[in-house]
């Protein structure tokens, strides 16, 4: 059962258990996301009409986020496509409704396809996206080609369209869709680059300052942890790497070839790279 003495804001025994996940469809690059409008090309066997569909109801969904709401449980929903994304926001509408604001900041995971629209009805609800920006490198080629066309494959992952709204986001790699790394994540925000070496989407590109923040602070903002960890402050957690070069001022494209010198742990020294100087 969903519950017990580690459903908290505190930790036990380095672990505890953040909230309620739920999918509400799949992904845009296996062509089975829940769209607001057809895919390019419509995977063999389907019609110039198909959409991708939801993995559950609106009634289903409603409940889910409903009872999360009672329960004072984050909750976590994976929203690839644009009309899963609506069905979420409805969900969260009626929820907040019912049980009035606070402070629950739900999390849209993807939010992949999400349009202007639904970035403002998700201000407004205290939805935070956590995009897959790395979509841009490993799949932009074929959600350009195959997957959403130019223009929906433009916008994909909109952090620039988060940041003009002032509205706290995140970044994953989703392993292992993707492998761990967040200089990829990183790299993936500011170029927007795909493995052929075009720019999908250039106005989405955000600062490399504003992509650390999307795995540092904010990543600890989105899980209520923010006032231990996330930026370098007394009293936080001395949790941080040390690279050899600085992300903030490299060549963007030189993100991609940072190098962890140093791993610290609660201000002890974990990891220590082999290289001139150093021993590990």
């Amino acid at each position: 059962a969903i519950g017990g003495p580690f459903l908290s804001k505190s930790y036990t025994g380095r672990f505890r258990i953040g909230g309620a996940k739920l999918t509400l469809d799949g992904s845009p690059q296996g062509k089975t996301a829940w769209l607001t409008e057809p895919y390019l090309v419509p995977p063999a066997g389907q019609g110039e009409d198909y959409a991708g569909f939801p993995a559950m109801t609106d009634q289903e969904a409603n409940a889910f986020v409903d009872q999360a709401f009672e329960s004072g449980w984050q909750i976590h929903v994976h929203c690839n496509g644009d009309a899963a994304a609506d069905q979420f926001i409805r969900a969260v509408r009626l929820a907040t409704a019912k049980h009035g604001p606070g402070d629950r900041r739900p999390v849209m995971i993807h939010a992949q396809t999400v349009r202007e629209d639904q970035l403002d009805a998700m201000k407004e609800l205290g939805i935070i996206p956590s995009f897959f920006g790395m979509h841009t490198y490993y799949w932009g080629d074929w959600h350009r080609d195959s997957v959403l066309g130019p223009e929906r494959a433009s916008r994909i992952s909109p952090a620039a369209s988060a940041l003009k709204r002032g509205m706290p986001f995140t970044q994953h790699h989703d392993a292992p869709v993707a492998l761990p790394s967040s200089i990829m994540i990183l790299f993936s925000q500011v170029n927007r680059v795909t493995r052929s070496g075009q720019t999908l989407g250039p106005d989405q590109r955000v600062s490399a300052m504003d992509a650390i923040r999307s795995i540092t602070i904010n990543a600890a903002y989105q899980y209520f942890e923010e006032h231990t960890k996330g930026s370098l402050e007394p009293g936080k957690v001395a949790d941080l790497v040390i690279l050899d070069q600085n992300p903030l001022t490299v060549d963007p494209m030189a993100i991609m070839d940072l190098k962890v010198v140093e791993t610290i742990k609660e201000g002890n020294t974990i990891y220590r790279a082999r290289r001139a100087g150093l021993t590990g």
